[in-house]
């Protein structure tokens, strides 16, 4: 018998970054760029179906663990202000079973000659996914390889 659940959670990541909030703007609008950071970890690489970057704009991204496809992502975007902040929807898939959704609002805030991102994740977890702590820790790992790109140029 499957057991119908909802679990709900909330996350605020911040990540300091010696990059303008321009720069680390233009790295998340960029599909190529995100592809470079956006991975969930080092074992996950993205393959990104459709890319529009527009507010009522839809992303769709493919999470491969080798050639084996594990997840999709199909994200939609509410909110978008140049530079200061986006404001989008992600509902994440295993291959069979819908693992839940999460509202996604990143914050450019300028600091100093670099920027303060504030990622808020509001999460549902269904019927026993780990998606709460996978969300969280994936980010995290993301933001650290967002550091990274913009560190390298």
């Amino acid at each position: 018998m499957t057991h119908h659940t909802a679990q709900h959670g909330t996350a605020t990541l911040e990540k300091g970054l010696s990059a303008s909030p321009a720069r680390v703007f233009a790295a998340w609008a960029d599909p190529d760029q995100r592809k470079v950071w956006g991975s969930p970890s080092d074992e996950i690489d993205m393959r990104i179906d459709a890319a529009d970057f527009t507010v009522g704009g839809e992303d769709v991204t493919t999470c491969l663990a080798g050639d084996e496809a594990v997840a999709v992502v199909r994200g939609r975007y509410h909110d978008i202000v140049p530079d200061k902040r986006i404001v989008y929807t992600e509902i994440i898939s295993s291959m069979d079973a819908l693992e839940g959704a999460c509202l996604v609002t990143a914050e450019f805030l300028a600091e100093g000659a670099g920027t303060r991102l504030v990622v808020t994740l509001q999460t549902v977890a269904l019927d026993g996914s780990t998606l709460l702590e996978e969300a969280q820790e994936g980010w995290g790992s993301a933001l650290i390889r967002l550091e990274e790109l913009l560190q390298a140029g």
